[in-house]
């Protein structure tokens, strides 16, 4: 079957999911089915994919931590399937049902002397769905979020800030494997004390 067959089937099992670059590798595109019930789902319509067919679709992070999608329609389907069952590795992305991420315990501010702190987040996604976790940290009197490099766990382990960092936030954006939308914590301080 062809990359635009108009079913997410075996058949196209090893379409989906397929990676486009650019020539120079710097942005790389994952190929995805969107059936007539996925188009329907809010959570696709927020990351572009909002009707049926074939996509590119990608992701990228702003100078201000934010998240961004990319999507781009490669081929419109008229009588697409309605299959709400079928679970396919491009699932990841354009989820068959609905999911919410619910964050049962926010982070919350830390004071140290040591320059030791543990920021953590409880958080849990419907739809037997796995949370994923990206810890953002924006200066004192900044106004960009950055990734913190590998703090993608539920808690944030700080060790050797220095009083020059009182003040700076911290937050954590979480998503999930299923689809769900994006949920960004509050923001929390990190201040020194005496």
């Amino acid at each position: 079957m062809s990359l635009y067959g108009r079913t997410d089937s075996v058949e196209n099992q090893t379409q989906a999911g397929l990676a486009r670059g650019n020539g120079a590798g710097s942005v790389t595109e994952t190929i995805v089915f969107v059936d007539e019930t996925e188009a329907g789902l809010e959570a696709n319509k927020e990351r572009g994919l909002s009707s049926p067919g074939w996509w590119a679709y990608r992701t990228y992070t702003t100078a201000n931590g934010d998240t961004r999608h990319k999507a781009e329609m490669l081929a419109f389907i008229s009588n697409p399937e309605a299959n709400a069952d079928e679970t396919l590795a491009d699932d990841t992305i354009a989820a068959d049902v609905q999911a919410l991420i619910t964050i049962s315990a926010q982070p919350t501010a830390q004071t140290t002397v040591s320059g030791a702190a543990t920021f953590s987040v409880t958080a849990s996604c419907d739809n037997s769905g796995t949370v994923t976790y990206q810890w953002q940290k924006k200066l004192s009197g900044g106004t960009r979020w950055t990734n913190v490099s590998g703090a993608t766990s539920a808690s944030l382990v700080l060790a050797g800030q220095t009083a020059d960092e009182d003040g700076d936030q911290y937050r954590v954006k979480l998503n999930a494997d299923v689809g769900a939308p994006e949920v960004i914590s509050t923001a929390v301080a990190l201040t020194f004390g005496t």
